[in-house]
């Protein structure tokens, strides 16, 4: 996910994580493109999207959540994260995993986003 972010600067990078059905755990990383081409925001192409979630299909995983890129402000959410996230997720079930380039090294982190509330994951990198 670092590399896929610091591979996208100048825009925000973006792609779907996933993982066995029933589990927390990522297995599996699918960057996408960032369809509105941005530095400040970012966009899943709806095909792309489709094609990804037809291959965790055939993997037997599930989505997990959504990871993109921050590459001027910290990793947390921001307003249009927390906006586009309660559009798409209205229950709050995924992850939202943010990547900062803000400093030289990477900062990653994840959230769990659902109305104004806003919940830190901890994240285990093994």
């Amino acid at each position: 996910m670092i590399g896929h972010a610091q591979g996208e600067v100048p825009n925000e990078a973006c792609g779907l994580f996933a993982g066995s059905k029933d589990t927390d755990s990522v297995e599996t990383f699918f960057p996408m493109h960032n369809a509105a081409e941005s530095h400040l925001i970012y966009q899943l192409d709806p095909k792309e999207f489709i094609e990804v979630e037809k291959t965790a299909d055939q993997l037997g995983i599930q989505i997990l959540g959504v990871m993109h890129s921050h590459t001027a402000s910290r990793a947390y959410p921001s307003e249009t994260d927390v906006r586009d996230a309660n559009q798409f997720d209205p229950f709050g079930l995924w992850y939202y995993i943010i990547v900062s380039l803000k400093n030289e090294e990477p900062v990653i982190r994840a959230f769990r986003i659902h109305e104004t509330s806003i919940n830190e994951v901890e994240i285990e990198i093994t």
